[in-house]
């Protein structure tokens, strides 16, 4: 420990701190050599804990591997992302307490350096020392320790201890204790100067010195026999090789093989090549030394040094022995790939990385599963199998899209362009690139690969799918005011529309169509062409192309005209729903707007309108549903759930989509207002389960992001996972903003999931500022609560505050009291005084009910069995204005009489 006592003694204070609950995530660097491992040993030696070691390979690190073998726990099979971290989280905390040394982390995998930036949170509330080693000389400037560092940093959690190089004075010490005598100024200065005052160096050196007899006792202490003239090993690689030329013949085989096959080989395996007096010599001669069965270098310049000097064919030919070893004991394939790597077998270790790829993608290790994609798809050979090449390339896209990794997807969609023949392919490829751009914020990228994607489907003769993306390309020019382009586009997915036979795509480019020019020169006749198109998709019961419509034209009469006009633009719908003298048609023209209400956050006139439609016809199970959506987000749960429940029955027996992902949703959100889990993960799966079977790419949208949100906050990684997809696959057919936005969401709800605090926090501020433009503000405040969450846990406390507030006002001004009363407890968590951040009534809103103060001292003397004449008399206020709580008090409580906000108020406390 020369020169290292100050620095053990920081890891020792830390350890202690640990030891009283304050635990932490340490990182050790240095150069190669500097001390790290044997630092790490001494803190072990004294720890007076459990100490658990892992290691990374330099070969191959299978997805937390070093974490998996330091905790000595399997992970679970089939289990997706978040499940795995919750098994080492769990692991670790059965480990406590516990010092876990985790080394070599410049070779870990990318899995356990995402999952470190997770368990820094955990950690801290843990008696827990977690110890992470790595080398710091070289490291490239995208490795994932760097993210790892930055990630820490942010959440300021970030503890870290460089290892310097030996000064001068500190080199002559070492020098003393390895060659047991004092060494003379001159020898201190030649190794100092060779050595830089690295230790291992140091030792490696000088015990080259005295193996070739090459020190004497001089005056002032040893020196170099002969004078300064004397050659010395010049680097550390002269320098092991002068102590391994020691071994036996059969040790040097030995060494050579477990060399070859990097540390933390099977010893086994080097005995079946190398012979049991090889190990033997080869570990009593110290240059490996044996952790239960695993061979492990004493240092791994050893190893490279020895590696170094082997010819390439005796390398090349070890190799091979090795694969064909490991591959018969059925290693990890990354292992078996790093071997047949070295053994320039480019076919076998071609079938290896993508045993890897697949074996990292199924325990959602994506960084690393794209990375043995990239080795795989690196070997492959021309013109060999060309289809299943295009097979791996779009799976490691995705890999790579799942990972986050933008740019390197972009790059692997635009190579699955140029590779594949087949103009369907090229197409989807196309679109996939679009959605990659629109994540990225790069419209005009986007723009161009859907347009590429739309010729390419007319030549694949796929057209419905070519109208999709003109659309989409005509809605981006619309909403950047590029009309003229718009109608363009419009206009000749009309005409693909009409050879292809798809109305309900027709009338979509219709409406687009005339809107813009309604927005460029043509008002009249713009407006005209759309009503007419929201016209016949109501004769032909097209509700989501009504719907779209329904948009199209609000959004027509709001750029057109003043507010006052914009205020009139459902009316106007209404009206021209009600002039179809069909009763279906009527009632489907009213669900359709008060659902296009509900989306405006114009809650009391839908349902209004909706209880109108029930009193004409009791069995209008659109207006039931959509009455119970505006219910559920009010916080009248009982009876929500009646009308929700009611109205699936039958939406489901007539086979009603639109209604049926709406009263799922609906259902889902009761559920989980009620504490439920298992009721809401149902209806979860049951909208998935909706949507695929559909081909819808409007109403699940925000059913999905929703659940996304919800489900991630449950750690169900797998079913959020789903959500993320499906939205993924709808974003990428529409490029809509709404769509993106949830996509965005959902992406981040998962990054948040995961421990990305960061990235979650980028993406969920991306979804808000797409949403931004949108005249949905439940949604939007939804978006922007998760967004406070994520910058809160991202250390940005005033943006969080700023969020929550604006989520916070939108939620009151709706009457969304779930909403007001979730934002109202993030504040608290934060430790924030509700009244100075949110307002005087917010500490209301905190338990759900949304009721004031004085609502509160009402409805205690309700459930105490007064009167409201004696409550008057009792508070000092007027009958009417007691009359007038209790009204809201049932209102807000969802209670149909004085005994249920009785028993409501006993199950809250009041």
């Amino acid at each position: 420990m020369v020169g290292r006592r100050a620095e053990l003694s920081q890891l020792q204070a830390r350890l202690e701190r640990a030891h009283r609950g304050a635990g932490a995530i340490v990182l050790l660097s240095g150069e190669a050599g500097v001390g790290k491992t044997r630092m790490t040993a001494e803190l072990a030696r004294h720890a007076g804990v459990p100490v658990r070691c892992g290691r990374a390979m330099a070969a191959h690190t299978a997805p937390y591997g070093p974490l998996v073998s330091a905790l000595g726990t399997a992970l679970p099979r089939q289990a997706d992302r978040a499940q795995l971290f919750d098994a080492l989280h769990a692991a670790l905390m059965r480990a406590a307490p516990a010092l876990v040394i985790l080394e070599d982390l410049q070779w870990s995998d990318e899995a356990t350096l995402e999952l470190l930036a997770t368990l820094a949170e955990p950690v801290a509330r843990l008696p827990l020392m977690v110890v992470g080693t790595y080398r710091s000389d070289g490291l490239p400037r995208l490795h994932g320790l760097r993210r790892l560092r930055n990630e820490l940093r942010r959440a300021g959690r970030l503890d870290e201890l460089a290892l310097r190089e030996l000064r001068r004075e500190e080199t002559a010490e070492l020098l003393a204790q390895v060659l047991g005598a004092a060494p003379s100024p001159a020898l201190v200065h030649t190794i100092h100067d060779r050595t830089a005052g690295i230790p291992f160096f140091i030792e490696e050196l000088a015990g080259a010195l005295r193996v070739r007899g090459a020190l004497r006792d001089g005056d002032v202490g040893l020196e170099l026999t002969g004078g300064h003239e004397l050659p010395i090993p010049a680097t550390v690689r002269d320098a092991v090789l002068v102590g391994a030329s020691e071994l036996s013949d059969a040790g040097r085989r030995a060494a050579e093989v477990a060399a070859v096959a990097g540390d933390g080989v099977d010893l086994g395996v080097v005995v079946r090549l190398a012979g049991d007096d090889g190990v033997a010599d080869v570990l009593q001669a110290g240059l490996v030394r044996e952790e239960g069965g695993v061979a492990r270098f004493r240092h791994a310049l050893t190893r490279e040094a020895l590696y170094a000097d082997l010819p390439w064919t005796t390398r090349r030919r070890l190799h091979a022995r090795l694969a064909e070893q490991l591959e018969a004991r059925g290693a990890p394939p990354g292992d078996v790939a790093a071997q047949w790597l070295g053994a320039r077998d480019d076919e076998r270790a071609r079938r290896a990385l993508l045993a890897a790829a697949r074996e990292s993608a199924a325990v959602h290790a994506y960084r690393d599963a794209a990375e043995a994609g990239r080795q795989a798809l690196e070997l492959w050979p021309e013109q060999q199998d060309p289809a299943g090449r295009i097979a791996i390339l779009e799976r490691y896209a995705r890999c790579c899209q799942l990972a986050g990794e933008l740019n390197e997807a972009a790059r692997a969609w635009r190579e699955l362009i140029v590779a594949a023949g087949d103009d369907g392919v090229v197409a989807e490829a196309r679109r996939e690139l679009a959605a990659v751009h629109e994540l990225r914020g790069d419209v005009t990228a986007a723009v161009g690969a859907r347009l590429a994607a739309a010729d390419g489907f007319v030549v694949a003769g796929r057209l419905a799918e070519a109208v999709g993306e003109r659309l989409a390309v005509a809605n981006h020019h619309q909403y950047a005011s590029r009309h003229q382009a718009a109608i363009a586009l419009a206009e000749v997915a009309e005409a693909d529309a009409r050879r292809a036979g798809r109305l309900d795509l027709q009338l979509r480019a219709t409406g687009i169509a005339g809107m813009a020019r309604a927005k460029s020169k043509d008002y009249a006749g713009g407006l005209e062409a759309v009503r007419g198109a929201l016209a016949v998709a109501l004769e032909h019961d097209l509700t989501g192309e009504a719907t779209s419509l329904y948009h199209l034209l609000s959004v027509t009469l709001y750029q057109s005209a003043d507010y006052a006009q914009a205020e009139a633009t459902l009316d106007t719908a209404l009206a021209l729903c009600e002039v179809h003298p069909d009763p279906a048609t009527l009632g489907a023209c009213r669900s359709c707007l008060a659902y296009v209400l509900v989306e405006r956050g114009e809650w009391a006139r839908a349902a209004e309108l909706c209880r109108a439609a029930i009193a004409e016809d009791a069995s209008s199970f659109a207006s039931q549903g959509l009455l119970g959506a505006v219910y559920a987000l009010e916080g009248r749960m009982a009876s929500a759930r009646r009308l929700l429940t009611e109205s699936l029955a039958a939406a489901e027996r007539v086979e009603h989509y639109n209604m049926s992902v709406i009263d799922t949703v609906g259902l889902a959100r009761v559920a989980a207002a009620e504490g439920d889990e298992a009721g809401a993960r149902e209806r979860c799966d049951r909208l998935l389960e909706l949507w695929a079977r559909s081909e819808d790419r409007h109403y699940a949208v925000a059913g999905l992001r929703w659940a996304s949100a919800y489900l991630a906050g449950r750690r169900d990684g797998t079913a959020a996972h789903a959500c993320a997809d499906a939205l993924s696959r709808i974003a990428a057919s529409t490029g809509h903003a709404d769509a993106l936005a949830a996509l965005a969401q959902a992406i981040g709800e998962c990054a948040l999931l995961e421990g990305d605090a960061a990235g979650a926090a980028g993406q969920l501020v991306r979804a808000a500022e797409l949403h931004r433009g949108l005249d949905m503000p439940l949604e939007r405040a939804e978006i922007e609560l998760r967004a406070g969450v994520a910058l809160a846990a991202a250390g940005e406390r005033e943006p969080a505050l700023e969020r929550l507030r604006e989520a916070y006002r939108t939620a009151r001004r709706l009457g969304a009291r779930p909403l007001a009363s979730a934002v109202a407890n993030e504040v608290a968590a934060l430790g924030e005084p509700l009244a100075a951040r949110l307002g005087a009534r917010a500490d209301g809103d905190t338990d759900g009910t949304g009721l004031s103060p004085r609502e509160r001292e009402v409805l205690r003397l309700v459930s105490a069995g007064r009167t409201n004449r004696e409550i008057a008399e009792d508070l000092v206020l007027s009958r009417r204005t007691v009359d007038m709580h209790v009204r809201n008090i049932l209102r807000k409580l969802d209670c149909r009489s004085r005994v249920d906000a009785a028993v409501r108020a006993r199950a809250l406390g009041v």
